[in-house]
């Protein structure tokens, strides 16, 4: 999986309907041949397969911070479930790796 092809994924988790634009329909096509959206011309929650959510997970690691647009995102397990305060990168990424939690 291409970053851009992650990205793309992450952003149809966070809403309903993506609005793709310019070198984005190229990649979504490519997703749909994947067998990992359901339209090629779409992006949104709803046009995510299963294949595709099991394809970002086992592309991603465990837990991560993803940058997307302007701002970081935390995925865990290929799942976005928080955003990252801005200036919160740094300190987020110390906490993640602190063992002794």
């Amino acid at each position: 999986m291409t970053p851009k092809q992650k990205e793309l994924l992450v952003r149809a988790l966070l809403t309903d309907r993506y609005f793709l634009s310019g070198g984005e329909y190229g990649t979504a096509a490519s997703l749909y041949y994947r067998r990992w959206s359901t339209d090629p011309w779409s992006m949104g929650r709803t046009y995510v397969t299963p294949d595709g959510l099991k394809a970002l997970e086992h592309a991603c690691q465990p837990i991560e911070i993803l940058r997307i647009g302007h701002g970081d995102l935390l995925l865990i397990k290929g799942q976005p479930v928080a955003k990252v305060l801005p200036g919160q990168r740094k300190t987020l990424e110390n906490l993640l790796a602190d063992t002794g939690l």
